[in-house]
């Protein structure tokens, strides 16, 4: 978890630079790797592609976690491999979003021992 936290402040200092498509970037990974903790922790498989992530997610009940995995997973192509870049609006409502989802998985994980519970 605290490479994903790390991420997450990373992408923080990145919109305070006006690095929009680097806070994107990190904004996704942290989020990413703080569901697979949350696989993890159950015990059940991480997939390696990033849709198939978002609808594990999702059929965990998570559907607003899976969302915004879809929604950053998008933008972050955009940031990495589009001719256009990511700006400040995008980065800014994708890093709060990532921010609210990153604390909320954190405590659902610390608060239910790593075990989710529906």
């Amino acid at each position: 978890m605290k490479k994903a936290e790390k991420l997450i402040n990373e992408a923080l200092l990145n919109l305070k630079v006006g690095s929009y498509n680097k806070c994107v970037s990190a904004a996704y990974f942290g989020l990413r790797m703080i569901a697979e903790n949350l696989l993890s922790r159950r015990k059940l498989l991480v997939p390696r592609r990033d849709d198939k992530l978002a609808n594990v997610i999702e059929n965990l009940g998570l559907v607003e976690l899976a969302s915004s995995l879809r929604i950053l997973y998008d933008l972050r192509k955009k940031a990495d491999y589009s001719k256009h870049d990511v700006d400040s609006f995008e980065a800014k409502e994708a890093l709060s979003k990532a921010v609210q989802l990153f604390e909320e998985t954190k405590s659902l994980l610390q608060n239910s021992y790593g075990v989710f519970k529906r």
